[in-house]
């Protein structure tokens, strides 16, 4: 579970302005993105604790649903190892719903087109960054929870 949050640039610039901490965890509250075509917001401080040994997978959790399924939406996840200055390439759900869903994007073999480092999974390194994407500017986007999963082998 993330601990920590902010908005990220794109769209109106204010990502999940309502609530953004009730994607923390699974049930209690959720955030809403509201009109949130092009949004983006960044999780982090997953609090990961690994010893040495060799990274095998990244799976992240998404419970979200939209306000209306009319046009075209989904939701895009890129994880970053260097604070936010870099990005993987973005894995996206296409599943439009009203009501919560939960979706799995990476995997336990899937590390998201590159080799990780457990370094590169501290609280001062990892993000989570989804995007809001939407054909409609009036699209609402709620999130319940944006869990990580970490594979790993020891070395």
């Amino acid at each position: 579970d993330p601990s920590a949050e902010a908005a990220d640039t794109g769209g109106d610039n204010d990502g999940f302005e309502l609530i953004p901490t009730g994607a923390f965890a699974d049930g209690g509250g959720y955030a809403a993105n509201e009109d949130g075509a092009g949004d983006r917001h960044r999780f982090y401080n997953y609090g990961f604790s690994m010893g040495t040994c060799a990274i095998v997978g990244i799976e992240v959790r998404l419970d979200w649903w939209l306000d209306d399924t009319a046009g075209i939406s989904s939701m895009d996840v890129e994880l970053s190892w260097d604070g936010g200055t870099s990005w993987t390439v973005a894995k996206t759900d296409t599943q439009e719903t009203n009501s919560e869903h939960s979706v799995i994007l990476g995997g336990a073999a899937d590390t998201w087109g590159r080799s990780w480092t457990v370094s590169e999974l501290s609280d001062a390194n990892f993000r989570v960054r989804l995007t809001s994407n939407s054909n409609s500017g009036v699209r609402d986007f709620f999130l319940d929870w944006v869990a990580v999963k970490v594979y790993y082998t020891p070395l």
